[in-house]
């Protein structure tokens, strides 16, 4: 018995209360089964694969490996008759069900399989994946879909940008529209600060209480972009309200990384009809952290502090990265180099395909802001190690490194992560110049060229990675004081007008006066100071023998 849990969850909390402290409970899952409990956040790739519906959910399985069904949340007597008869039909069917793995395992198809490798990708798909997540878009309250509300800050940042890219407000309209929504609402915590991961209701007024480090991270870059491009001082204000959440809430002082999780509770009622009525005491409600310390969660959060020090000019912001970043590298590695998953005393999990590609991003996202090469050798080494270990030779990657018993005997090629995986290698490419790792982010993207409407706002980061990969690579070097307005205004002069490139965003701390810098290939225009001079007509430049190119900053 397989039972897939989530540290917030409140059913998976009752059903402890409740179903599994039932003496009879007890009594049948110590006779006939072995019991065996995942966190969804510390496995997500158990997860991935016996995840029905939500948690908990609680999976039989053969001592074979194969699936015998799956139920959630029950109370002690229904749960009582589950176990009975699944106990039932195993011992019926035992020789049967013995077989079929024998047979199964001996026709297990080769990971490779035999099929050629796509070569190509739908460009069309970046606008059918635009089309997906507006008509999803809830013009009223925000957000996506019409009934629970999660976060989904990947989808805002794709739609952001599209805005970029296209020019398009409509876009941006949207993010702004969900973010001012979701700020209004109980999803935010206006007493403890931070907000909620999800609404049950659409409007944003019935939120489930807990708080997750990704979420929070995936808004901050919301907020931030949304401030660079509009310079609307309210979105800076829930920009800096993040941080403060993570620096008084999420933080481990001791080593400099981030907790996984903040979660209300509010425990059962004391009094007999109160618990027999599935009561709450709202009056002793309190909250409670999950100290662990997750890889993918951590870099990403590493990533857009970085970007908050120079937007919001504060550093403090941009040491803190990278003290999380080193206890990263560090100390959450195996001995093959790869990134593990979390970390509680010691790491454990190695080999997921997201930690890899999220702390790669994060490392060449301090080696843009510091020039300091280690970050940028660092990701290399996290690169090859991802195409050495996890490529699928049918397109894409795969999410694990390694084969476990059951479901974990096979490796799953995911849109989500392996959008995630073409950008990192697009980064790494414009990083190294290593047309290797542009390779790779075809690689990423070549797995996948069907429909992508089912996939709904989980295509995004693959969409933005697309829109990446048919872009022509330009370098854009920022030089002057963090957080000074005419340092914002020159950036956005860039990602408004030279969208039509695939920027990278480099930073140059001085005390001079803020200045641009383009370079594309060995040529180089700048310094420009104006941000009405950074047009599409200045990369004229590069093709006219007329060049006003100047010397390359003195840190770059």
């Amino acid at each position: 018995m397989l039972c897939l849990t989530a540290f917030w969850c409140g059913f998976c909390q009752r059903m402890d209360e409740v179903t599994f402290s039932d003496d009879e409970i007890t009594t049948l899952l110590n006779a006939y089964f072995i019991p065996i409990r995942a966190e969804d956040a510390q496995r997500p790739d158990v997860d991935v694969r016996y995840n029905q519906n939500g948690w908990p959910t609680i999976a039989f399985i053969t001592p074979w490996g194969d699936h015998l069904g799956s139920v959630n949340y029950m109370d002690a007597d229904a749960f009582g008759d589950v176990l009975v008869r699944i106990h039932r039909v195993y011992q019926d069917q035992k020789h049967e069900l013995r077989q079929a793995a024998a047979h199964n395992e001996h026709n297990t198809p080769q990971d490779a399989q035999d099929a050629a490798p796509q070569s190509r990708v739908r460009v069309s798909a970046v606008a059918e994946i635009s089309d997906v997540l507006m008509g999803m878009a809830d013009g009223v309250s925000g957000g996506y879909g019409p009934d629970h509300k999660f976060l989904h800050p990947e989808a805002n940042d794709f739609l952001i940008h599209r805005y970029e890219s296209t020019g398009d407000s409509t876009y941006l309209d949207h993010v702004a529209l969900t973010l001012d929504r979701v700020r209004a609402s109980k999803t935010h915590d206006s007493q403890g600060s931070g907000y909620f991961r999800y609404s049950s209701k659409v409007d944003w007024s019935e939120p489930h209480r807990e708080k997750l480090l990704a979420d929070h991270a995936g808004l901050l870059q919301n907020f931030l972009k949304v401030y660079l491009l509009t310079g609307r001082t309210e979105y800076r204000t829930m920009a800096e309200e993040v941080i403060e959440f993570l620096r008084s809430t999420m933080s481990d002082s001791s080593t400099g990384a981030f907790y996984g999780c903040e979660d209300i509770v509010t425990p059962p009622a004391t009094t007999a009809l109160g618990a027999k009525l599935g009561m709450r005491d709202v009056s002793k409600t309190f909250s409670i952290i999950d100290e662990t310390v997750y890889v993918d969660a951590n870099a990403q959060t590493a990533s857009v502090l970085l970007e908050a020090s120079w937007v919001l000019g504060m550093p403090e912001c941009r040491e803190r990265a990278l003290r999380a970043l080193e206890f990263l590298w560090e100390n959450c590695r195996a001995p093959d180099g790869a990134m593990c998953h979390y970390h509680v005393g010691e790491p454990r999990v190695s080999g997921l395909l997201q930690d890899q590609v999220r702390m790669g991003m994060a490392l060449l996202d301090a080696f843009r802001v510091t020039g300091a090469p280690e970050y940028r050798d660092h990701a290399r080494k996290l690169g090859e190690y991802v195409r050495a270990n996890l490529a699928n030779s049918a397109g894409g990657f795969y999410d694990i490194t390694y084969k476990g018993p059951a479901h974990l005997r096979y490796p799953l090629t995911l849109l989500p992560q392996n959008g995630l995986a073409a950008t990192f290698f697009l980064l790494l490419a414009d990083a190294t110049d290593e047309q290797a790792y542009r390779q790779a982010s075809l690689w990423a993207l070549s797995a996948f060229t069907d429909d992508f409407a089912p996939y709904g706002v989980y295509a995004s980061e693959y969409g933005q990675a697309l829109a990446a990969y048919t872009s022509e690579p330009l370098q854009v070097t920022l030089e002057g004081q963090a957080g000074d307005p005419m340092l914002r205004s020159l950036a956005r002069a860039a990602l408004t007008r030279l969208a039509s490139f695939r920027l990278t965003l480099n930073l140059i701390t001085s005390t001079g006066p803020s200045s641009l810098y383009v370079k594309r290939g060995q040529d180089r225009i700048g310094p420009i100071h104006n941000p009405e001079e950074v047009q599409p007509d200045l990369l004229n430049a590069f093709d006219s023998s007329d060049k006003r190119v100047a010397a390359r900053p003195s840190d770059v």
